[in-house]
């Protein structure tokens, strides 16, 4: 009986020995696998995170590229759409100014335009171009101006006048064409038609 108690003895130690390595073993197993798992979700959360950062850029990408397709479309849209209001404005205008020409205001306008031209290119030679269709009216109006002769000048589609100095080789120009195109620029940024490149 004292060797059973001796061989109990023993195998119980031998026992609690290999149940105290095997929970030492598991511990450090479990440990092992811990970090290990750590470890791997720490790679896929970069990863997802990584991945989630990427498409996300791609999306804004494509989307940002969509606004500025669509704002560039509109913007051409809204442009041409303010071109042709433009246009057809100035054709009423340039219309108005036609029928100006044929009325007897437009002589007295003619009138005033030469006295201003011949006052301020002074002295020397002075020539004035008129439209083809008022030679005849410009040759009256100048008929007793010192210094001034008349001539055509069929770039002027509208009417009106320019001067040109021999002197000082200093061109003005009086006609209704110009201040028409004068008017151009006017309007774009008074007619509530501006357009913002944001």
């Amino acid at each position: 009986m004292i060797q059973q108690s001796k061989i109990n003895s023993f195998i119980n130690s031998i026992t609690d020995a290999a149940a105290e390595k095997r929970s030492r073993v598991g511990a450090e197993t479990q440990e092992i696998l811990d970090a290990e798992r750590a470890l791997i979700e720490a790679k896929a959360k970069k990863t997802a995170e990584d991945y989630f950062r990427a498409r996300t850029a791609e999306i804004r990408l494509e989307a940002g590229k969509r606004i500025s397709e669509s704002a560039a479309e509109c913007r051409k849209e809204v442009f041409g759409r303010r071109n042709e209001i433009s246009l057809r404005i100035r054709s009423a205008v340039a219309e108005k100014l036609n029928e100006f020409t044929a009325s007897p205001e437009y002589g007295e306008f003619l009138k005033k335009s030469v006295d201003r031209i011949v006052d301020f290119l002074g002295e020397g030679n002075i020539t004035l171009l008129f439209r083809p269709e008022d030679i005849g009216i410009g040759k009256e109006i100048c008929k007793d101006c010192f210094n001034v002769t008349v001539s055509e000048d069929s770039s002027i589609r509208i009417g009106g006048i320019k001067g040109i100095n021999s002197i000082v080789t200093m061109l003005v120009d009086d006609t209704l064409d110009s201040r028409l195109e004068g008017c151009k620029k006017w309007f774009e940024e008074n007619s509530g038609l501006y357009i913002s490149m944001r």
